[in-house]
């Protein structure tokens, strides 16, 4: 194992315009490895992910507030596995403590206008993703990338993660982790991640699931849901289903009236069955929270 900073294995561009900085970074491809493990930790500003023909597995270009410094960017070669560590923190979070909360709660508009990261994934080498997204807004499109793993972690953050050209995950994915705190993270076209086993952890914010394109794989949903929202848009008819609910008497569950309770907490959808191969299993524990289905 050996360990350089980015800077040495990545090219920097800083260019001053109008009070801002453009930044630029890239990981170069070569055949030391053979796959890219990427750690993205978002600060209040924007961040964009899109895929690209490039053949470099990571390029980062960003736009920063000249008093703010850029990301923090380190990379480890490890058992062909090259793992990139890029920190977007922009320093807000050293000011008071009364105005940390303010700032986790309600955002900052202004500078998540002026700090926004655009980060260009290549679709040449598989890739495992964790996106931690403290504040901000981050808009994620994974189409024809061929993503291993994926984890988002959000605080307050609002998340928009989807497959905009339609193009299904280069492969099976292994887990698709989300986790919500207090923001929202709407996940459209989830069936095209071709993700297996996907895991939700949903505290006080909201969770929206788009599951109304065709699954190609039989995927496990295993959510929790404390006082917030899952929502889950699905196609039935594409789509077999079954959802296994456990709840208490303060939340509330609504399940569309196309489904059949076999038993006790058990809904099927009108096109079940057990031995389908792109069968959608939801396992959902709830305490507080709001459960809501929608179909199409």
């Amino acid at each position: 194992m050996w360990r350089i900073l980015l800077l040495g294995l990545l090219g920097l561009i800083g260019l001053s315009s109008y009070g801002q900085i453009k930044k630029h970074y890239t990981v170069e491809n070569n055949n030391s490895f053979d796959r890219v493990a990427v750690t993205l930790s978002g600060g209040s500003g924007t961040c964009y992910i899109r895929p690209t023909p490039n053949n470099n597995p990571v390029n980062i270009y960003g736009t920063a507030e000249s008093d703010v410094p850029g990301p923090s960017c380190e990379s480890i070669l490890e058992q062909r596995t090259q793992k990139v560590n890029v920190n977007f923190l922009d320093g807000k979070l050293n000011e008071s403590s009364t105005k940390k909360v303010s700032f986790n709660v309600f955002g900052d508009t202004e500078s998540n206008r002026q700090n926004q990261w655009h980060v260009y994934l290549s679709k040449k080498k598989p890739v495992q993703l964790n996106l931690n997204y403290g504040m901000g807004n981050a808009f994620v499109d994974l189409s024809g990338l061929a993503v291993e793993k994926l984890n988002i972690t959000t605080g307050s953050a609002d998340v928009n993660i989807g497959y905009i050209s339609g193009q299904y995950n280069q492969q099976e994915m292994d887990t698709f982790c989300i986790k919500v705190d207090l923001g929202t993270l709407e996940a459209r076209q989830v069936a095209l991640s071709n993700a297996k086993t996907i895991i939700a952890d949903v505290g006080f914010g909201s969770l929206h699931l788009d599951f109304t394109n065709k699954s190609l794989v039989s995927s496990n949903v295993n959510a929790t849901v404390g006082a917030g929202n899952l929502v889950v848009n699905a196609n039935e008819s594409i789509n077999p289903m079954i959802i296994y609910i456990q709840n208490s008497p303060l939340c509330r569950v609504k399940i569309p009236q196309s489904f059949t309770e076999i038993r006790e907490n058990v809904f099927v959808s009108s096109q079940y069955d057990q031995d389908a191969e792109n069968l959608i299993t939801f396992n959902i524990d709830v305490t507080m929270g709001n459960i809501i289905f929608k179909t199409f």
